[in-house]
């Protein structure tokens, strides 16, 4: 079963004074970088989706491959079908779709939606998790209901997901509805003002840094490790 994270990361951050993408979540990883590593884990390929923003996006995360959603503007619906054309273009049976602001997701909780999905069997599934008895994300699709998606009309993206008849699975992660989309919801949660991820780790080559293969060794800045699970 190939499986395909799509991550949101295309709106206009209007009440945060960063792009959501590029926001430090933690160990020095953004929240995007955050995520594209949950799934990694959970073992699914990773699909950023972008629009405003789009250049610094892609220069902070020169390794997620990160599709264009030409249409952003008009609502969250235009991104989520952008990405689920890339996914079905991969050949993704499930396609999981997931905001950037929510990166507290934990890695065993997309492994147990996962496999809840391969139980499932064939035919239109969809899923999404549910915390003390509030619905979050990521919302996970068949393969099936996910081209019924991708044909959905109108721009807005609850009710089309409604017309799947999603199932609700109960999970132990709060991080499925923990959305951190202002600086008030950010402050809370890290007790700081919003602040941007630090660049990207660079190769450098160095006067006698080398591993003796003349590959060039990487330089000391490195995002440290964090737990996902």
């Amino acid at each position: 079963m190939k499986a395909v994270a799509i991550i949101l990361a295309a709106g206009k951050a209007r009440r945060m004074s960063h792009p959501k993408a590029l926001i430090e979540h933690e160990g020095g990883k953004s929240f995007l970088q955050s995520l594209a590593s949950t799934f990694g884990k959970a073992g699914c390929g990773v699909l950023g989706v972008v629009g405003s923003d789009a250049e610094a996006v892609r220069e902070q995360h020169p390794s997620l491959e990160l599709v264009a959603s030409e249409h952003w503007e008009k609502g969250v619906l235009a991104s989520v079908k952008a990405g689920l054309e890339a996914a079905l273009a991969e050949a993704a049976d499930v396609v999981l779709v997931h905001p950037v602001d929510m990166p507290a997701l934990r890695v065993n909780t997309v492994k147990s939606m996962l496999k809840e999905m391969d139980r499932g069997g064939t035919g239109s599934l969809c899923l999404r998790p549910e915390y003390d008895n509030a619905i979050g994300w990521p919302l996970v699709l068949s393969r099936e209901a996910a081209e019924k998606l991708l044909q959905a009309e109108g721009e807005d993206l609850e009710k089309a997901i409604q017309l799947l008849q999603p199932r609700r699975m109960s999970v132990k992660d709060p991080g499925v509805i923990v959305n951190i989309n202002t600086p008030e919801a950010y402050e809370r949660v890290f007790s700081m003002a919003p602040k941007l991820a630090p660049p990207p780790r660079k190769r450098t080559k160095r006067a006698g840094a080398s591993n003796g293969s003349g590959a060039e060794m990487p330089s000391n800045s490195s995002y440290a490790a964090s737990s996902e699970e």
